[in-house]
């Protein structure tokens, strides 16, 4: 079943378009991480989805039933959906178990009372329901976030930058616990974030968001591994841009030499295009030969942790290559490329 539903959705702020036909669909269960730059159209996205902004045009549905659109929308207080904000939204004069409880307001306090205690339980916060925010970590204060969106049974769960405050020692593993409890609890999710990391950890899939539309929706190792165009390529990882001319449907000439694809090429022998490489997928060595004519030649090298990133200067161009070698600047290499499913944009940036 589909929980989620938007068909063709346009918003507005005054003459402003901020969100143009938009169309998504999250099923049942299903997380789904909308990834996209600041200004893209992500927050006014969620603010119409919880009835926060009406549409100019387009619908949105909760479980079949049509909640907005230009005509009329429902109230968010009638739509079911919870909220998780980046800066928790909790209330500091209120203690874990009133921030917990605030939403629960036609039970009786035994079953409220019951009901604080499961969520407690759920996110691990057990024995300190008479806390105060100011008395717990970011984790911890996320936590409360979470126990409370999920006290009410929602049947979306909005998630807006949830982890950006919280340390990067702790993020990790709280985007692993709370995407444990969403699926434990089968709750759909729209999980809204700039970071690649977090959103391939967290969801089930992506959708790439720019300029108030979707440009690729997909599990996170198709659209990173096959880029339906230039900008989805970029912004889910840095890469180089090489001029190429194809020979056949499996490979490819370049500045490097020719290139084999580990799958068939879809452009037609001679035709000119560009060819993307990932820095991983370039590997370099020192050049053996005694004279070289025009080498590559190793520009810089910065230690990353796990790995160098080196710029290797190849004519005019400057490569960026992970390897885990130390070279001295200006050693010529040999650059050779591994061997994978090759990707190709046209004049346009499209994939080919």
């Amino acid at each position: 079943m589909i929980a989620l539903d938007i068909a063709g959705l346009s918003c507005r702020y005054e003459q402003t378009s901020v969100l143009s036909n938009l169309s998504l669909q999250v099923e049942e269960g299903e997380i789904v991480c909308l990834l996209g730059r600041s200004g893209c159209g992500k927050t006014t996205l969620l603010k119409a989805i919880s009835g926060l902004l009406q549409p100019s045009a387009g619908s949105i549905s909760l479980h079949g039933q049509k909640v907005s659109s230009a005509h009329g929308s429902f109230p968010p207080e009638q739509r079911g959906i919870g909220m998780i904000f980046q800066d928790y939204a909790l209330f500091p004069h209120l203690t874990v178990f009133h921030n917990i409880a605030f939403g629960l307001k036609d039970l009786s306090r035994r079953d409220i009372r019951k009901r604080v205690d499961e969520m407690l339980e759920l996110v691990n916060l057990s024995g300190l329901d008479k806390r105060y925010p100011h008395e717990l970590s970011g984790g911890q204060q996320q936590r409360v976030a979470i126990a409370r969106a999920l006290a009410n049974n929602p049947s979306l769960l909005l998630l807006d930058e949830p982890f950006s405050n919280i340390d990067s020692q702790v993020r990790q593993r709280l985007v692993r616990e709370i995407r444990d409890i969403l699926k434990q609890q089968k709750v759909a999710g729209l999980f809204v974030t700039h970071s690649r990391d977090e959103g391939f950890a967290f969801a089930d899939s992506v959708a790439i968001m720019h300029e108030g539309n979707i440009l690729q929706r997909g599990h996170s190792f198709d659209v990173y591994n096959r880029p339906a165009n230039r900008f989805v390529a970029e912004f889910m990882g840095s890469g180089n841009l090489l001029p190429c001319e194809v020979i056949n449907n499996r490979t490819v000439s370049t500045p490097v030499g020719i290139v084999e694809s580990s799958s068939e090429i879809s452009a037609n022998p001679g035709q000119s295009a560009e060819l993307f490489i990932r820095p991983q997928m370039l590997s370099i060595e020192k050049c053996q030969c005694k004279n070289p004519v025009d080498p590559a030649q190793i520009k810089s090298q910065q230690f990353m942790g796990t790995s160098l990133r080196t710029e290797v200067k190849l004519k005019e161009s400057v490569l960026v290559v992970e390897n885990s070698t130390p070279f001295p600047v200006s050693t010529p290499v040999d650059i050779s490329v591994q061997p994978h499913e090759l990707v190709l944009f046209d004049q346009q940036g499209h994939s080919l």
